[in-house]
């Protein structure tokens, strides 16, 4: 079997040829024509790239800027082995009249640009400067002829200036409205005035007004700056380099989950999802080979540290097999919303098993998938629709609450998949297989409004990113990957 790929052969009696067809994976398709978000990141030492790149895209270490001034080796390509999605290239700030660095990091641009390929070029830059002090100046004059410049280095590569530490600056600001008595909207207007006033203005100033510029932190409490740097990023890229890069960044970054559902949603509509009312695509496979493929689009869009590739495992589709035709599942109260509602679950199969090291214990295959239909040959059916429709929906729902566990977790193992689809059993399944059975049983369209269906129930049972942080922190047992608990 070619790896990505699902093989069918066919034997044609006459002349005994073998013709053999194959379902491409879709992101794989997309990860071969940029397998890489390439990202420039510049500023001085102290800056704070190291831990905004941590934020990010959740990598242990990241050895930026450990260099003498003026010596960074930005050809170097740092990629980490539990995101291989990501490539860095680091680059020291523009010191005045440091005509060498200067002429170091536009040769570095320049010929990266002439680079035929995609995956060689540079996707985006993050210019990383520290918010000043009330007195303090924003932009050193290499910066400023650099942003004075940028048309002419950078072409059409989306560029964001990144006001970093906006934390500090806020806690110096409250110090001051607290002395000052300030209630909350006329603090909220000060934080505005001011961050405009010390760096905004400066900024446009030199740049001019379509500069695209957002202040970040990399404290906990401040993580949707992160997301929103990271949105800001994903929609350039999509608008002025390629589709293809922009999704590559949706699947690097590891801290907003609505762009795991963007992407995913955007890679099933491009093919298998979008053709379920035909079934054009998956004509003479069998429905393993259908939901492989499938499974395979959507796990790699979410991009978790999986050393051991536990979420391509055949233990792990048979887990999500076994209950698939199942109606008459538990139905979670509909004022719960889906994450809170996972959340719940996740510490009831902690609770139940008496702490994080106890194995967790689910029927499955000694790496067989066991449901026997799955070996049967494709047919366009009401039933078949059914079955696609609610994996596609399930694993999605599985992965969102992988999503939560696995910062926590560190990496994921057997343990950790068999908890999120435990969980998720116990918290939407048995509402989305009674949708999708509904849906099926009255569609007259023959499966050519399924993609709708499909995206409404994954909205409908989408955990929101803005709650994530605090849904993370209502897991109170630990969860330990427990590398060596098996399926």
């Amino acid at each position: 079997m070619t790896k990505g790929k699902m093989a069918v052969v066919v034997t044609v009696s006459s002349a005994m040829t073998i013709d053999t067809r194959q379902l491409q994976s879709t992101t794989s398709d997309i990860l071969q024509i940029c397998p890489r978000f390439r990202l420039l990141v510049i500023g001085k030492t102290g800056v704070g790239k190291s831990s905004l790149i941590h934020q990010a895209f959740n990598i242990k270490e990241v050895h930026v800027s450990e260099h003498t001034r003026g010596k960074a080796d930005i050809d170097k390509e740092f990629i980490a082995p539990e995101n291989e999605r990501f490539v860095l290239h680091d680059s020291q700030g523009f010191e005045a009249g440091d005509i060498d660095c200067f002429k170091i990091v536009t040769d570095f641009i320049d010929r990266r640009r002439k680079m035929p390929k995609l995956q060689d070029k540079i996707h985006a830059v993050w210019l990383c400067l520290p918010i000043p002090h009330a007195d303090g100046r924003l932009l050193e004059s290499g910066v400023e002829e650099f942003l004075k410049m940028r048309q002419e280095i950078l072409g059409k590569i989306p560029i964001i200036v990144v006001f970093t530490k906006h934390d500090i600056f806020v806690d110096k600001l409250e110090l001051e409205a607290s002395e000052s008595g300030y209630d909350d909207a006329t603090f909220e207007k000060l934080k505005t005035d001011t961050l405009t006033k010390l760096c905004i203005q400066p900024l446009k100033e030199v740049a001019g007004n379509d500069v695209l510029h957002t202040a970040v932190s990399t404290n906990e409490e401040y993580e949707g700056t992160i997301r929103g740097l990271i949105n800001l990023t994903t929609t350039n890229v999509e608008k002025f380099v390629a589709s293809e890069a922009a999704i590559t960044m949706m699947i690097a970054q590891r801290v907003d989950i609505s762009l795991k559902l963007k992407a995913s949603i955007a890679i099933g509509k491009k093919r298998y999802w979008r053709s379920l009312g035909s079934g054009m695509d998956f004509k003479g496979f069998t429905m393993l080979d259908c939901l492989s493929v499938i499974h395979k689009d959507i796990i790699q869009v979410w991009n978790f540290n999986d050393p051991h590739c536990h979420l391509a495992s055949d233990q792990f589709k048979d887990l999500m097999l076994k209950d698939l035709d199942k109606v008459d599942l538990p139905h979670t109260a509909e004022d719960l919303v889906f994450g809170l509602s996972v959340v719940l679950k996740i510490a009831d199969v902690l609770t139940l098993v008496d702490g994080p090291l106890v194995p967790i214990a689910m029927a499955i295959g000694g790496g067989l998938v066991l449901v026997k239909w799955a070996y049967d040959m494709y047919q366009q059916t009401k039933l078949t629709l059914q079955r696609i429709m609610t994996y596609i929906v399930d694993l999605t729902c599985v992965m969102q609450t992988l999503f939560l566990l696995a910062p926590i977790a560190g990496s994921i193992s057997p343990r950790v998949i068999k908890i999120a689809v435990k969980a998720y059993e116990e918290a939407g399944k048995g509402n989305v297989h009674s949708a999708i059975h509904s849906y099926v049983t009255v569609t007259r369209s023959g499966g050519d409004d399924a993609l709708e269906e499909i995206v409404r129930l994954i909205n409908d049972n989408s955990i929101k990113a803005e709650y994530v942080q605090d849904l993370r922190a209502q897991i109170k047992v630990p969860v330990d990957s427990k590398e060596d608990e098996g399926w």
